[in-house]
């Protein structure tokens, strides 16, 4: 068991299951420039590093020769998804299972979400699932200037709410998170219910592998 003061939690894959509204979102954007549509499933292993990251990616896949874009195009695709994505991201997107329940758990807790999205997407997306109270503090990507695997993001929120690094657990679904955490000196836990298997993050190591959220409950007080 880790004693912990502070909790980071990565949001797309770790709080809430956004699969469906991020692809639709991608695709909208792609037909709007004129490129043929993805799987969802071929979206969702794009997530995790940011919008442009995301589109930059997405645009690569739907290209007839895998060719990057033009820095035009790019640009163009970003603020497209990101129109899109401000009427889609409430359509399907949900908590997954017992993430309320376990927060609640954890309400002694200094609590933050850290995440690569766009800040003015989170607590829209909080209050709308009804956990933006159990959060002290919200981080996006774009309050930084290095996003996830640079561990800015952990550090500025370690500093906001007192923390401690040994004191200090990141959670998340990705190597991204992961990585962060390590490099900022916090315990790391991966959960696999999100956009990574369980032998992906295997991989990478983390303190704590969970394989659902409730399952923070046996490892941290």
């Amino acid at each position: 068991m880790y004693n912990v003061d502070l909790m980071l939690f990565d949001l797309d894959g770790t709080l809430i299951d956004s699969r469906t509204d991020l692809a639709r979102s991608v695709n909208l954007m792609l037909a709007d420039l004129g490129y043929p549509q993805l799987s969802e499933e071929k979206i969702a292993s794009f997530v995790g590093d940011g919008v442009p990251t995301l589109t930059k990616r997405s645009l690569i896949a739907a290209h007839p020769n895998h060719e990057p874009p033009a820095d035009e195009v790019h640009q163009r695709s970003i603020k497209t998804m990101l129109a899109h994505y401000e009427t889609q991201m409430v359509v399907a997107t949900c908590l997954y299972p017992d993430v309320k329940e376990t927060l609640q758990h954890f309400k002694e807790k200094h609590k933050a979400v850290v995440t690569s999205k766009e800040s003015r997407f989170v607590k829209p997306l909080l209050v709308h699932l009804g956990i933006a109270d159990d959060f002290d503090y919200l981080i996006g990507g774009d309050m930084v200037k290095l996003r996830k695997p640079d561990p800015e993001c952990v550090f500025a929120a370690m500093r906001q709410l007192g923390g401690v690094p040994e004191k200090t657990v990141m959670i998340g679904d990705s190597e991204n998170d992961i990585l962060a955490g390590r490099a900022a000196g916090t315990i790391t836990c991966a959960v696999t219910i999100g956009f990574r298997t369980t032998e992906q993050m295997r991989e990478y190591q983390p303190d704590v592998l969970v394989e659902s959220f409730a399952g923070l409950k046996d490892y941290f007080v």
